[in-house]
């Protein structure tokens, strides 16, 4: 197996996790003791993963008006301002708030404002989600000023606060119809998707604002493909899931969309963004894993070989994201959805969906039994936690990944691995996945650049059904520039060096 730091590929942006919805009553009604813990194991390198980006949800207002459709309490949100001639109170949305100051002071360096709905006194319907009746998006004409306004109003007032949002996401999986959803959401057509973009970006421009928009944050990759290359995969004619059923126009290829247009990717800033839902498998004829991802990549560069591509959300969904699963099952299922965005869809950021969760599914990193005041605020964590700290403590904001060759990655079992180089940090990271039921002995060589003299032993950390993240034994590299190391069963391992520029 080599390692060869001068063979490289994207820039590493952020791993991260979102505080949809959970943070807020956690924020509010936990001791401060718990809420730290908490904070430490998302945030802190010392104490925990390590997150390096947090997306921060700007709420619709249905913790008021939609009490009676989204009736599970953790699924609505405040908003900051309920009314069009009301004025803005920011004391709404405390609980998530706290968990945002409490990312800064730990370092997180990428905060990202995203939006479900818009404020419900500017939807159609007055709701946070939409109905059959409201069209192509439920979002009133002519409001995307409006829309962009309040937004703006928002990244100022938490500028103000020394809370700078680096991205804002102002659409969240605009394909999805979102009708009777359960939480907040809202559709947008691709024609509604631009309107609102391109207003955002000039309002942005006009303020003087260094933020930048995150987009389309479609809900899978085959949302995003262009329909000859979504019929190579699928062979079918088109993506035909969601809104598109709904004979409101188009909400689908998102790449065409944003990176073909010049006025959008300026808006965009060369940056497409997409969730991996549905697209952590693989079956026969249907290579989710591999093929999928390598034709995202050979849509991008259709229209711009410069653009960055973000994994913006992701969990366990469908009949298989049913049940809590504490255990290393679920673990290597994340762990090889990381690694194939990372080192076959050229993720340069790569972001969990809710951070903790009270539900029986497998969409938190962390669980709770807490759902009341009151009630114990136990905190569990799952090994799905602490796999995805294999990547997020050592693969610092500004690595680059690097080719490592001849891991079985091909096969979407056995061993995957990845590597990278920070040279601020003067670091080697090397990830590997071990989804098989054997321990996998392997002999590595470092190559390229000064890694191959600078670099004398590797640290490993190990998550496994035995150990969280756990410290091993280090691996000295021999003079030749080899190092040999085992990988044990079922396994996520890191291995962490440094060396002397």
């Amino acid at each position: 197996m080599l390692i060869d730091a001068a063979v490289k590929y994207q820039t590493i942006d952020n791993f991260g996790a979102s505080d949809a919805w959970s943070m807020d009553p956690i924020g509010k009604h936990w001791t401060e003791d718990n809420k730290t813990r908490v904070a430490d194991l998302l945030f802190s390198r010392e104490k925990g993963i390590g997150l390096s980006a947090w997306r921060f949800n700007v709420g619709a207002g249905s913790d008021e008006t939609d009490r009676d459709i989204i009736r599970n309490p953790w699924r609505r949100a405040e908003a900051f301002k309920m009314s069009a001639d009301g004025d803005y109170d920011w004391s709404k949305q405390a609980g998530q708030q706290w968990f945002l100051r409490a990312a800064k002071e730990r370092g997180v360096n990428t905060l990202i404002a995203f939006v479900n709905s818009p404020p419900v006194w500017m939807t159609k319907n007055g709701h946070a989600q939409p109905d059959p009746s409201v069209g192509s998006t439920n979002l009133k004409p002519g409001y995307e000023p409006a829309f962009a306004s309040f937004l703006i109003d928002v990244l100022k007032h938490f500028y103000n606060e020394g809370l700078e949002f680096q991205y804002v996401s102002p659409i969240n999986e605009p394909t999805w119809d979102w009708n009777n959803s359960g939480q907040e959401g809202n559709r947008y057509n691709n024609d509604d998707l631009k309107r609102v973009l391109l207003e955002v970006y000039r309002q942005l421009q006009a303020a003087g604002m260094k933020t930048k928009i995150s987009a389309a944050d479609g809900v899978e990759i085959t949302s995003l493909l262009d329909d000859d290359l979504f019929e190579t995969f699928s062979g079918e004619q088109q993506y035909t899931s969601g809104a598109n059923q709904l004979g409101t126009g188009k909400y689908r290829e998102y790449i065409k969309c944003l990176l073909d247009d010049p006025e959008l990717k300026e808006a965009i800033g060369h940056k497409i963004a997409s969730h991996s839902y549905w697209s952590d498998y693989d079956k026969p004829g249907d290579d989710r894993l591999g093929t999928l991802r390598e034709l995202l990549v050979a849509n991008i560069a259709r229209y711009d070989s410069d653009a960055v591509y973000w994994m913006s959300e992701y969990c366990i969904l469908g009949a298989d994201g049913h049940g809590r699963d504490f255990g290393m099952n679920a673990a290597l299922r994340v762990a090889r959805a990381i690694h194939f965005d990372l080192a076959a869809a050229n993720a340069a950021a790569w972001q969990w969906w809710t951070a903790v969760s009270k539900e029986d599914y497998k969409d938190g990193l962390i669980y709770t039994d807490f759902n009341k005041p009151g009630d114990e605020q136990n905190i569990l964590t799952s090994k799905i936690l602490w796999a995805l700290g294999n990547y997020s403590k050592f693969v610092r904001p500004g690595a680059i990944r690097i080719a490592l060759n001849e891991a079985d990655d091909q096969e979407a079992c056995g061993l995957m691995g990845s590597a990278y180089i920070h040279e601020g940090d003067q670091t080697l990271t090397a990830v590997f996945v071990n989804d098989s039921q054997e321990d996998r002995s392997i002999r590595v060589s470092l190559q390229g650049m000064e890694v191959k003299d600078g670099i004398k032993v590797m640290q490993t950390y190990v998550t496994s059904d035995e150990s969280d993240l756990s410290q091993g034994e280090d691996i000295q590299v021999q003079a030749d520039g080899t190092l040999e190391g085992n990988i044990p069963a079922r396994s996520v391992v890191t291995w962490y060096g440094q060396w002397r520029g």
